[in-house]
């Protein structure tokens, strides 16, 4: 099957994906009452036409979903409001201005704000399906392996979220977008795909990583020190790109409540802090971690032991690899390439006992699987950071979805399916990916926590 092909497949159990969504959201609605009635204050039901759309799209619109719906309509009003970035309101409210030029008096703004939230969601799942296989492709070279990774990111068990009014397929989309151009190269193209993706979430600055990896630890040992310098400044200036986007967002805020001179607008405590960022303070002020949350690790307890797993099995794999930061492996050893030259890689061979290199041989004649590569060993560590500071300082009932734009979880997932075997790990994945998606949806769609 050529690659096109493949994508579009994938595009079309991506869609065929959010209309069972859909449709399991809807009927579940329709069967249960809803947990809490805020809905309405968005959403009339003072005629069967707005009944209606209440039970088609209402579904959609559930807690987080409310902030992004006010923010489209009426930009930051509140300052909790600034834990939730502006890239999807904005993309809401561009679309329902737009739709309430073309079709005028058909539907409410509010109307067309939310219609225009689901459809950003779900075209950005999409797309977001089919840049994940294009960016495996890429870095594996393995065909059915990134085929079979762009399925799972299909099935995630982040299911509704990832159509309802929030972030997740947007940056997810976004997110796989710039590793893609990283994959090829292409860093300033990364730089500004992740700045753009860095006022959708702001988890977005943390990809400038991958600038420093490639370009400052691995950088090539032999070279001039012009050359290294180079690199550094390379590095230096595509971070400060791909931070841009999340700077302009906190700038934002320092003028709403930092630099108005009217008394009717008080400076706030974080205005003397530095850096001044309003984002650490909301976060903090209004939506803190509490001990009190420790219940929902039963709910966050399968995305943590399938991290867990993977970034172990990872490491097990190669702990050369994990030891250099990557520029050593097995693979180099084998293939007698360097961690910056053949000759590097040469002479720490030399070093490896006999022993040593039968069992790297034999893993070799096996083919292991594409997850194990050296090529992911940046993608790898940035799962582990953000598991270990999701466990520890957030709120630990969102990793499940927070972690949908994390290409490692569906690369893991599809490891587990490579060799056709039903095992333990298999059979745990499926149940988790599948069943958590369904007890999902149906919570999400009648307003029960958690969300």
């Amino acid at each position: 099957m050529q690659t096109s092909s493949r994508a579009g497949t994938i595009a079309l159990y991506a869609l065929y994906s959010r209309l069972f969504i859909w449709a399991i959201a809807v009927a579940s609605h329709a069967l249960i009452q809803d947990y809490d009635s805020a809905l309405e204050l968005i959403l009339p039901i003072d005629t069967p036409t707005q009944r209606l759309f209440k039970g088609v799209f209402g579904v959609f619109l559930r807690w987080d979903a409310f902030y992004f719906t006010h923010i489209a309509e009426k930009g930051y009003v509140f300052e909790q409001e600034h834990a939730f970035f502006p890239l999807v309101p904005a993309l809401m409210r561009l679309m329902a201005n737009a739709a309430s030029k073309l079709l005028p008096g058909v539907l409410t703004y509010q109307q067309l704000i939310v219609i225009s939230g689901v459809l950003v969601a779900n075209a950005s799942f999409i797309l977001a399906a089919v840049q994940l296989y294009r960016l495996s492709r890429q870095l594996f070279r393995d065909e059915p392996f990134a085929f079979l990774s762009g399925l799972m990111y299909v099935l995630t068990p982040s299911g509704i979220f990832s159509s309802a009014i929030y972030t997740e397929s947007t940056f997810a989309a976004l997110t796989f977008t710039g590793m893609l151009f990283a994959a090829k190269r292409q860093y300033l193209l990364a730089a500004v795909t992740w700045s753009i993706s860095s006022t959708a979430r702001s988890n977005g600055i943390l990809y400038a990583g991958f600038f420093v990896y490639d370009l400052v630890v691995r950088m090539d040992l032999h070279r001039s020190i012009v050359h290294k310098a180079w690199q550094i400044i390379k590095a230096i200036v595509l971070s400060l790109i791909s931070c841009t986007g999340f700077a302009a967002v906190q700038a934002y805020g320092y003028s709403l409540y930092c630099m108005n001179d009217s008394s009717a607008v008080a400076a706030r405590p974080w205005c003397d802090k530095m850096p001044p960022l309003i984002y650490t303070f909301v976060q903090d002020y209004y939506w803190y971690f509490e001990v009190k949350q420790i219940p929902n690790f039963l709910m966050a307890a399968p995305m943590i032991f399938l991290s867990t797993m993977g970034i172990v099995r990872y490491v097990q794999h190669d702990w050369d690899r994990v030891r250099t930061l990557g520029r050593s492996s097995r693979s180099m050893l084998i293939q007698g390439e360097g961690t910056s030259d053949g000759r590097a890689t040469h002479a720490m061979a030399q070093k490896q006992s006999s022993t040593r290199k039968n069992r790297a041989a034999a893993a070799a004649a096996k083919g292991p699987s594409p997850f194990l590569s050296d090529a992911i060993f940046a993608h790898v560590v940035l799962w582990a950071v953000l598991l270990v500071t999701n466990v520890t300082t957030m709120h630990i009932q969102i990793i499940t979805r927070a972690f949908s734009c994390m290409p490692p979880v569906y690369w893991y997932a599809a490891h587990q399916y490579r060799d056709g075997k039903a095992t333990v790990q298999t059979m745990a994945t499926t149940v988790f990916f599948v069943l958590y998606s369904l007890v999902g949806i149906i919570l999400y769609a009648n307003f029960f926590p958690p969300a």
